[in-house]
């Protein structure tokens, strides 16, 4: 939120782990070089060393461990490498199934081809991690094996090097360019992603401004004339959702509209632009008033902002003769206020 449109579409993100090597390589558009990109990771691969049928899985403990032929994965020849993906159900499930637009619940611990270890897993914290199958930068085999699979069921997963972080590996969790990665996957949950907000309704404290909202469209927000500018943030919930609670450094998915207090002019909202807004939250990319109001929040739930200006964009700057100050941002001094419709945090 540092400018009018508060360039949050800039700030879009998935999970780190989960982003297929292209996402990383030039901007929209850019085929040719994410062509390239593919073509150096084929043509620097590894021959195959295995494949999945050598593969199990031991869940008798807090944390699921992979084996290779019946030992700790470490402990096998390495590197272990493959040709292509394969997925092996380890156990059938039974409950709804994944469609190719769902947000699936997943938990999953994650191993490296080259040493056996685990990189990454959700077993730690006993978490789950959403996977938005509308998310086109999502390693390929996601978005390819995830839908027609039910909730409940369990399943290994190996990907090649050129289908998952390709030529340039990734360094932050030490893969490296030819390395296949080794998943096993728990389907927690999937469902349609939510479009608006949905849960109970809340009745909002007096005095506050007032707030009409289909959902569908940008809110219509009234700011009353007897009321006073506060000098702290408030934060109103409108609608409780039944979602997780917003977590900081997690992405979240919102609509939203923001108008200023001082005359209720309308400077943005995401429904123009078709589609809700994503970015990270609890980290200090967006305005302090956004961070406070919205941690801590259920998916789901529509919540009111009302933030003071040195919240938001600053106070405005005092006019002081011949003294040369940065330009201030458009909306500094103003008290803004908010409706924002929380649809996803992943």
């Amino acid at each position: 939120m540092r400018s009018p449109r508060l360039r949050l579409a800039a700030l879009a993100a998935a999970p780190l782990l989960l982003l297929s090597a292209c996402s990383t390589e030039g901007s929209d558009g850019d085929t040719a070089d994410q062509t390239a990109t593919t073509d150096d990771a084929a043509a620097t691969s590894m021959a195959p060393t295995g494949d999945i049928s050598e593969l199990s899985v031991d869940t008798s403990g807090d944390e699921p461990q992979i084996q290779r032929d019946g030992e700790a994965f470490a402990d096998s020849e390495l590197p272990f490498v493959v040709g292509s993906t394969e997925v092996e159900t380890v156990e059938e499930g039974d409950g709804d199934e994944v469609e190719a637009d769902h947000e699936v619940q997943v938990r999953y611990v994650a191993l490296n081809g080259a040493d056996g270890e685990p990189f990454a897993s959700t077993f730690e914290t006993d978490e789950t991690v959403t996977i938005d199958l509308n998310n086109e930068l999502l390693f390929p085999a996601f978005l390819e094996q995830l839908p027609g699979r039910s909730v409940g069921e369990t399943l290994l997963m190996t990907i090649p090097a050129e289908a998952g972080f390709g030529s340039n590996g990734n360094p932050q969790l030490e893969v490296g360019p030819q390395d296949t990665l080794v998943f096993y996957m728990e389907i927690v949950d999937s469902s349609a992603p939510l479009t608006e907000a949905t849960g109970e309704a809340v009745e909002p404290e007096e005095g506050l401004p007032e707030v009409e909202a289909d959902g569908e469209n940008a809110a219509t927000i009234t700011i009353p004339e007897d009321a006073e500018e506060p000098s702290e943030l408030v934060t109103q919930l409108l609608i409780e959702g039944e979602g997780a609670e917003v977590q900081a450094g997690q992405t979240i998915k919102v609509h939203y509209t923001g108008v200023k207090f001082s005359d209720g002019e309308v400077f943005d909202e995401s429904y123009q632009r078709g589609e809700p807004t994503q970015f990270p939250i609890g980290v200090g990319n967006v305005i302090q008033g956004w961070d406070e109001g919205l941690v801590g929040q259920k998916v789901g739930s529509r919540v009111l902002l009302v933030i003071p200006a040195e919240q938001a964009y600053g106070e405005a700057p005092e006019d002081t003769e011949g003294a040369t100050a940065p330009p201030a941002h458009e909306l500094a001094g103003e008290t803004l206020v908010f409706v924002v419709d929380i649809l996803g945090a992943y």
